[in-house]
């Protein structure tokens, strides 16, 4: 068996929730919450027992939305003020964007094993908790922003079908609204991965003894763990299947037959003169049309942990997308 945790997102919106669940059975999943409300996402697949949520207590959970109010206040207050945000970038780096391209990914292997990074151990000094929650709602924000300008391209595009007589302005939608557009791994990639690392910490995610296997809906998150690892080994890498889609009665079987590839990566027992892995994952057959696409990434190095915060040397890293 194997703990399965959603990284390094808080927030999960239904693109993401559809996605999750429609390769994975089972996973945790830390809402920096005390509970989950009605309307979110991710409340059914718990019902359900997909989704494990690792709350807060509530000690700690009222310490961060203190400090969560404090931060939003100073930020109203000072909003506008060019001085003040030269000062707050200059003393806390923590809330600047990450330079560089992962195209130079071997340049920044071979600066690592000379130990020439001149990254400190913990990128901030602030609660990463607190930047962590900061994410969560500039996500949830973002995704409102995403909806509403989805929704005018909608509009958009009836009015100019009504303009131009076409029968079925459904075939005229940009295709802009057939999915996510944004990545939010890709802004503060590496903040969010120690922000997220120290909170799952703290919440003893990592306690546990079972192999675990991170997984996420982001590619900048991981291409920033393949770039920054000494070693980064593609162990699973299949560009377009089809998968069950939600109610199918073969779901469950599928993603159970996922998962024992998925073990055979984690444990190291899968035979390597067989070939690749991707060959024993049969695709849906059965008039389910949702296409995932799934990678799996075993990321290594003796700096790996100074680099993200995530324990041990060896990291597992699940990434998965899906579209109807």
């Amino acid at each position: 068996m194997m703990d399965m945790v959603f990284f390094p997102f808080s927030h999960v919106d239904h693109d993401q929730c559809r996605t999750l669940t429609a390769v994975f059975p089972h996973f945790q999943y830390l809402p920096l919450a005390a509970q989950l409300p009605e309307n979110h996402p991710m409340t059914p697949w718990v019902e359900k027992g997909v989704v494990t949520p690792v709350f807060m207590p509530g000690k700690r959970l009222g310490q961060l939305e203190s400090q969560v109010a404090a931060w939003l206040n100073w930020a109203e207050l000072h909003k506008g003020n060019r001085r003040n945000l030269k000062a707050l970038l200059k003393a806390g780096p923590y809330f600047s964007e990450v330079g560089g391209t992962f195209a130079i990914q071997s340049e920044l292997r071979a600066r690592i094993r000379q130990g020439a990074c001149s990254d400190n151990q913990n990128p901030a000094s602030v609660d990463p908790m607190l930047f962590l929650k900061i994410a969560q709602l500039t996500d949830a924000h973002n995704e409102t922003i995403d909806a509403d300008l989805a929704g005018l391209e909608k509009k958009q595009a009836a009015l100019f079908s009504d303009l131009k007589g076409e029968l079925y302005p459904e075939k005229t939608l940009p295709r802009a609204a057939d999915g996510p557009s944004r990545d939010p791994g890709a802004a503060m990639t590496r903040e969010r991965i120690f922000a997220w690392a120290a909170c799952a910490g703290e919440e003893k995610i990592f306690a546990g003894h079972r192999p675990l296997v991170l997984i996420t809906t982001s590619s900048a998150v991981f291409e920033y763990l393949a770039a920054i690892s000494t070693r980064a080994i593609n162990a699973l890498d299949i560009d377009c299947i089809k998968v069950h889609e939600d109610g199918c009665a073969r779901k469950l079987e599928w993603q159970n037959h996922f998962l024992g590839m998925l073990e055979k990566i984690v444990t190291d027992q899968y035979p390597k003169d067989q070939g690749p892995l991707e060959k024993d994952l049969v695709e849906a057959m059965d008039g389910c049309r949702l296409l995932a696409r799934i990678q799996v990434g075993v990321f290594s190095g003796p700096d790996l942990e100074r680099h993200t915060g995530l324990p041990g040397k060896k990291v597992v890293v699940c990434r998965v997308t899906v579209k109807a």
